[in-house]
């Protein structure tokens, strides 16, 4: 190879010959300033495109191992999506079969008793029709003796009586004739017209379908920041350290365990034990107040201006209320008790106790388990942030985050914390948990890897419930049972 360049580099195109005399002479005898193929290639390993392309190869590289590593994981995500959406189609199937045999069960009954009772009125008049026969075979035995045994006035005699007795049969039967019971009596069966639209309308369980975003996969070269053909940046590192937050105002209302903010700046709080819903404007005054119908209230979030959602963990019911009319719009059921709840994007999200997070769309009464938690304890706490989902679990001393399918991304467990039951999420992911065992807040940066306490009891923080945070006006609402304190950043 080398003494194929060093041949090149003599060689002259013009007289097709390597090292012409001629050329060299005539043409570069006056040539100065080039300089020879063997000075030129003195640098070359150690030249910056030699670095630049080792550098691009590391790192493609690494965006390679990224990649694989970032499409593996995105296989286990699938395969839990497609697990939990199996769930959720057999569990919508299992309700739906449920239901139906449940009014199967109770027409069936229908059609046994309409069935039992026309027996029943069949049977009772064969019996009467049984007992006339019988008296009429008397009356034909007693007719064919006084033919042939009695005496003319005992023929006189009877007859009369005989003609008493036939004229009551007589009346029987045509009274059988008058009062319908000798109509024939079929049994109808009318079948609801929406379970046959169901067999011919609903032609389809669902559907399908396949969501791209933004690709997780972190990591560059030069040589693609110059050409600009794709940018992938690092996500910034968080940092709670300096988040400090100070005292703002103080309400004058006890029992409260959940509190939440509307997109009108108006603050909702639950009152647990006079079983009402408190109203307030931005300033903290009282503005309404809902005397709600079932007791021990426990979460409320608000869907928008108008309506709010309050679980109600003793009564397996989330109700939806509209605050204007003071109304109950709709009841969403429960298998079991349910506490924290949050809305977003059409769905309620809450905490249901031995059973995990589940969702439901506000409008419809069939829930799916989003994040199977089988541990999932009284007084958990949920809320939600972007894509993301985050909810406490007093038994395990525990704050889970998962994606918005349900996926889980990481999982924090600390002395630090004890009893974390209501929790809230700033605009950068950053979490805040009320710790209502020692009576602080912790703060938990939006990767999980990082807390600190960020108030305590000499700030105020007692007892501990719900937990709210106005990314608006970048304050807190702390639910404490004997009197909520609202918190600003500083």
């Amino acid at each position: 190879m080398f003494s194929a360049i060093k041949k090149f580099q003599n060689y002259c195109p013009q007289h097709e010959s390597i090292g012409c005399p001629l050329c060299i002479q005539s043409n570069h005898a006056n040539c100065v300033g080039i300089l020879s193929l063997e000075n030129v290639i003195q640098t070359a390993k150690t030249s910056v495109l030699l670095t630049s392309l080792g550098q691009n190869l590391k790192d493609i590289k690494l965006i390679i191992e990224r990649v694989v590593k970032d499409r593996k994981l995105n296989l286990v995500i699938i395969q839990n999506q497609r697990e939990k959406f199996h769930d959720e189609i057999k569990q919508i199937t299992y309700r739906i079969k449920e239901h139906l045999d449940k009014i199967e069960q109770i027409i069936l009954q229908d059609l046994y008793a309409a069935e039992e009772k026309v027996k029943s009125q069949v049977e009772d008049l064969l019996g009467k029709l049984a007992e006339h026969t019988e008296k009429l075979d008397l009356l034909q035995n007693n007719t064919s003796a006084i033919k042939e045994y009695a005496s003319d006035l005992q023929a006189f005699l009877g007859s009369k009586m005989i003609e008493k007795e036939v004229k009551k049969h007589e009346i029987f039967m045509e009274s059988l004739f008058e009062d319908g019971s000798l109509k024939k009596i079929d049994l109808n069966c009318t079948i609801e017209e929406k379970i046959s639209d169901l067999v011919s309308a609903v032609t389809s369980f669902g559907s399908i379908s396949e969501e791209k975003s933004s690709p997780l996969v972190v990591g560059q070269t030069e040589k693609f920041k110059q050409a600009q053909i794709r940018t992938f940046r690092r996500a910034p590192t968080t940092t709670i350290n300096h988040i400090k937050m100070t005292f703002k105002r103080k309400y004058e209302f006890s029992s409260v365990t959940a509190c939440a903010v509307s997109c009108t700046q108006d603050v909702f709080m639950v009152d647990y034990t006079r079983k009402r819903l408190l109203v307030l404007k931005e300033d903290g005054t009282l503005e309404n107040e809902i005397l709600l119908s079932d007791q021990n209230p426990a979460d409320v979030t608000c869907i928008d201006d108008k309506i709010v959602a309050v679980s109600f963990p003793y009564s397996n019911q989330i109700q939806i209320i509209n605050v204007l009319t003071k109304t109950i719009e709709f009841r969403i059921h429960t298998t079991n008790d349910c506490y924290g709840i949050c809305y977003s994007d059409g769905h309620l999200f809450y905490c249901e106790t031995g059973r995990g997070i589940q969702k439901v769309k506000v409008s419809s009464s069939y829930s799916s388990t989003l994040v199977k938690d089988n541990t999932l304890s009284n007084w958990s706490y949920v809320t939600t942030s972007k894509d993301k989902i985050c909810y406490t679990n007093s038994s395990k001393n525990t704050i889970a985050c998962c994606t918005i399918t349900g996926g889980k991304m990481w999982e924090y467990k600390d002395q630090s914390i004890s009893l974390p039951y209501g929790i809230a999420v700033d605009k950068d992911s950053n979490v805040y948990v009320a710790s209502t065992g020692d009576h602080s807040i912790v703060v938990l940066s939006s990767d999980g890897k990082q807390a600190r306490k960020l108030l305590g009891r000499e700030d105020g923080i007692e007892n501990t419930f719900g937990l709210a945070f106005n990314v608006k006006k970048e304050v807190m609402l702390v639910a404490n049972y004997n009197g909520p304190i609202l918190y600003e950043l500083c």
